[in-house]
């Protein structure tokens, strides 16, 4: 029988989502979500799989060696939990200043399901050069 997550649970899966991409972990990220997970983009309408969401942080960390994340916000919500960050660093282009927001699915057993990106990809032109 599984009982409902209560808003500490969500709030530290969140924390160990957030921890698993910053530390650039696939290995604590996937474990943390469902085997058919997706991440939506809101730039370009597209869901991608775990393994294309994890190149895409292992690309981010090679490509930004200064990269962090700073929390301006994180809420739960009855289906999971909210994330507002701002991405910061070196990017080949320049500084990088990117401010995001996550809307993460769980499941009732605390995977992460599904997770909604909402960025302005005018602020990822630096990561090009």
């Amino acid at each position: 029988m599984t009982h409902a997550l209560s808003d500490d649970d969500k709030l530290a899966i969140a924390r160990r989502f957030a921890a698993a991409s910053r530390q650039n972990d696939p290995e604590a990220y996937t474990a943390l979500c469902t085997p058919d997970a997706v991440t939506w983009h809101n730039f370009d309408g597209v869901e991608v799989p775990t393994d294309k969401t994890l190149r895409t942080i292992a690309w981010l960390h090679r490509t930004v060696p200064d990269l962090t994340w700073v929390d301006v916000a994180l809420l739960a919500t009855p289906s999971g939990f909210v994330s507002q960050t701002i991405m910061t660093g070196t990017a080949p282009g320049g500084p990088l200043n990117v401010h995001s927001c996550i809307v993460v699915t769980l499941t009732e057993d605390g995977l992460v399901a599904r997770v909604d990106e909402y960025l302005d990809p005018a602020q990822t032109a630096v990561l090009a050069g």
